[in-house]
């Protein structure tokens, strides 16, 4: 299958100050059937998404997915309001496999393209790998290593800062986690940091590895999945992740070869044949903060799950305060 060639941003510009937001029009590919403000946007957003899940495929699982049985809906909303999006999937519940999937993704369309898309679609690929559920910190992390080098810089930065106020997940607990916590600053920014140390170490291949083997037994494997990378505990793992983090954060370049990075996204997931969705905006905006809602299926019901109110023991301060500035 050739590559196919995405618009330039400048032109995707251009169409929105030719022909401003108004019905609705729709574009299919060969994956994606793609709502946008214009026939020209809803082209352009299937190429590129066509593009990422061809990429992000390649770049985590070594082999391009195979076709979709059903296109997946994208929903293209363009504001300059807040920027954000929504993955859903429905998985089967008697063998691991996504049965369907869709997306929403609304904000400024050069973030749309360059962000909030990618990381959406990094969704998909690992939907697509693992048939179920991925831990949140692993699905949100991993995500995030598609977003632009500034946006990666920003949460390794952000992560060093939640450690030294004291904010930090132990990694025991972190791992173990099925929902979101409370602070989502926290999942977004330490979920980043570690898969990306332990992706450094040996590959995504690897860490693809790790998460499977760390979801066993109700996703309470992860004591075990630690001595993959030769670690006794996820305690040991943890001292190492932050002695790590005791040299200043730098910029590094993205690994996309058209320096196209990712976004910011929760997306959204369940368990079982039921629907659970992770919405995607912005960290610190309300819409981070409602419940998820799965729904089941024998019997019918439907559960509200929400943070679990009970404080968990923060990482300790482990991280040196800033050097005091010269006089």
């Amino acid at each position: 299958m050739s590559p196919r060639r995405t618009a330039p941003l400048t032109l995707v510009l251009l169409l929105l100050v030719v022909r401003p937001a108004s019905a609705g029009e729709r574009f299919a590919t060969e994956n994606f059937v793609v709502d946008a403000p214009t026939r020209e946007l809803a082209k352009t957003f299937g190429d590129y998404a066509e593009h990422y899940r061809k990429e992000k495929a390649l770049d985590w699982l070594g082999y391009e997915m195979p076709r979709w049985p059903q296109k997946c809906p994208l929903r293209v909303q363009v504001t300059l309001q807040r920027t954000g999006g929504a993955t859903t999937f429905t998985f089967d519940h008697r063998q691991p496999a996504v049965l369907s999937q869709e997306m929403h993704i609304f904000g400024e369309t050069k973030q749309l393209l360059t962000s909030v898309l990618p990381h959406e679609v990094t969704h998909t690929v690992l939907a697509h790998h693992f048939g179920r559920a991925v831990p949140r910190w692993a699905d949100e992390g991993g995500s995030v290593l598609s977003e632009n080098d500034e946006e990666r810089y920003t949460h390794d930065v952000k992560c060093r800062e939640v450690l030294n106020q004291g904010r930090g997940i132990p990694l025991g607990v972190l791992f173990s986690l099925t929902e979101y916590p409370r602070d989502m600053h926290v999942l977004y920014a330490q979920g980043y940091s570690v898969c990306q140390y332990l992706i450094a170490r040996e590959g995504k291949r690897k860490f693809l590895e790790f998460v499977g083997v760390g979801m066993r037994n109700d996703n309470r494997n992860w004591e075990q999945a630690v001595q993959m990378y030769g670690f006794g505990s996820t305690d040991e793992l943890q001292a190492a992740w932050i002695d790590s983090l005791r040299t200043p954060p730098s910029r590094i370049a993205a690994r996309n070869p058209d320096r196209r990075g990712g976004g910011r996204s929760v997306a959204s997931l369940t368990s079982g044949r039921g629907v659970e969705t992770r919405t995607s905006a912005v960290p610190g905006l309300p819409l981070l903060e409602a419940p998820v809602v799965a729904r089941g299926t024998a019997p019918e019901r439907e559960t509200v799950a929400r943070p679990d109110p009970a404080p968990r023991p923060p990482i300790p301060r482990l991280l040196p305060p800033e050097p005091p500035t010269r006089k």
